[in-house]
């Protein structure tokens, strides 16, 4: 059982807006995390133009007495995980926190919340940036979108799309900022799709993961993005698992929103919190279908995804229906499971429509006293 977590994170409150620390807060919440937080600032609502305005308290010299009283109270953390910040030296109060702050082995999680769309946000220059930059350095994770990379690291900006050799060269200079992980999001390399990067950058490994786009643009959805991609981390996740995760979080949440015009000043996260709440809370096993071209291997696909191969199992419907069950060392007999069947059209056709409708009647099947949730 993965260990209950206690994440710290350091952003704004925007009191009315769908972003910062009023979508961090009930996200990380969602995912089966402690929240606690650290306010760098009360606004009456988010700064974007259609609010005409805000109010804004700063709270940078608040932020001292509050991570001492923590120090002294012994209250440290798994991670801390730092959004929108206001100033330098916010930034250099969060250096010192996670310094004194984190348990052994606790994750630095940082959104370098200060640009989109080709510009820094309002009251940042690059003074910020170059702070921003040391701060990225000292991260585990760093999840910048293109604008923000690309200030980053000094590269030319441009809107549509990207080349892939733009944007592994843009990782590498990410890389050298010193992150150890670098999330990359809003990559487009076709029309139609948006997705991210997550690059390994001490072993060099990097894969993609996209998503169809959807044509509105929203408030607040990489704080969303980086609240679910936090929680899921720490429920023990791997960063391209949670980075997969928190995308089609956001895509929910959008695709929950798009059809109110009303809604305009963020999207309505909170219709999908079930998506985040079942997907780490019950088990994903995923077939293989490129290795199943006939019904025997479908079976051994079945055994080696959810049985720990301890006990012979018979390759034959009532077999399937047993194992579906739990009980074989993957899963607990009875336990809620989630079954993705990946590459099905390919598996299908060699398997035969007869064949793979008595399949998908015996895994669909809820009477017989297994529940598995079947994804295509």
């Amino acid at each position: 059982m993965t260990a209950y977590k206690r994440i710290l994170t350091i952003q704004d409150i925007s009191c009315v807006g769908q972003c910062s620390l009023t979508v961090a807060q009930p996200i990380i919440s969602a995912c089966g995390v402690e929240a606690c937080i650290l306010p760098s600032a009360v606004l009456s609502n988010h700064t974007g133009a259609d609010f005409h305005g805000f109010t804004f308290r700063d709270l940078t010299e608040d932020m001292p007495g509050i991570a001492a009283k923590w120090e002294r109270e012994k209250i440290y953390f798994d991670a801390i995980y730092t959004g929108y910040l206001g100033s330098i030296r916010q930034i250099a109060l969060v250096k010192a926190m996670m310094e004194k702050l984190l348990n052994p082995g606790g994750l630095r999680i940082v959104d370098p919340a200060m640009a989109d769309n080709g510009a820094l946000y309002t009251g940042f220059d690059l003074a910020f940036v170059r702070e921003m930059a040391a701060l990225c350095g000292e991260a585990d994770y760093i999840l910048p979108n293109l604008t923000e990379a690309c200030l980053l690291t000094d590269t030319p900006y441009h809107e549509g799309l990207w080349e892939e050799t733009e944007v592994k060269a843009l990782l590498k200079k990410l890389a050298a900022l010193g992150a150890k992980h670098v999330i990359l999001k809003g990559i487009s390399y076709e029309e139609g799709r948006i997705g991210n990067a997550v690059y390994d950058c001490a072993r060099g490994e990097l894969r993609y993961d996209f998503t169809l786009r959807v044509p509105r643009s929203s408030h607040g959805t990489g704080d969303c993005f980086a609240a679910a991609f936090t929680g899921a981390m720490m429920r023990g996740k791997s960063a391209f698992e949670a980075s997969k995760l928190a995308a089609r979080f956001v895509v929910a949440s959008i695709r929950a929103t798009e059809d109110d015009k009303e809604h305009w000043y963020g999207v309505k996260f909170e219709l999908a919190l079930p998506l985040l709440t079942e997907a780490l809370s019950v088990p994903l096993f995923e077939l293989d279908g490129s290795r199943i071209a006939s019904l025997e291997d479908f079976y051994a696909e079945i055994d080696r995804v959810l049985t720990d191969g301890s006990e012979k199992t018979g390759h034959n419907l009532s077999a399937l229906d047993d194992i579906l069950r739990g009980g074989f060392g993957k899963h607990a007999y009875g336990q809620q499971i989630r079954l993705r069947w990946n590459h099905f059209e390919e598996s299908a056709e060699a398997l035969g429509e007869a064949t793979v409708f008595r399949l998908l009647r015996v895994i669909l099947d809820r009477e017989t006293g297994h529940d598995c949730k079947l994804e295509i």
